[in-house]
């Protein structure tokens, strides 16, 4: 996983963009009332998926959108649709 440089012009750009996506996982999971367990079924361990629902700096991956947008029967493009 390659996790943002801090000198890089886009930074605070992007920690944005991950603290609205714990936001949104967040809501999914409790809209959906699941728990953090539930997301095992979809190749995130509870682990991993709990530090990204507490540090929004650990969701750096495609791969980790892609299962969460599976495990809420989204496209990785509605999961990234913030209102």
């Amino acid at each position: 996983m390659q996790r943002p440089n801090a000198d890089s012009i886009y930074y605070d750009e992007f920690l944005q963009l991950q603290e609205k996506l714990q936001k949104r996982i967040v809501t999914l999971r409790n809209n959906r009332n699941l728990v953090q367990e539930d997301m095992a079924d979809y190749e995130l361990s509870l682990r991993q998926y709990q530090r990204m629902e507490q540090d929004p700096q650990t969701i750096v991956s495609l791969w980790q959108l892609f299962k969460i947008a599976k495990a809420y029967d989204l496209d990785v493009d509605e999961l990234l649709h913030f209102d």
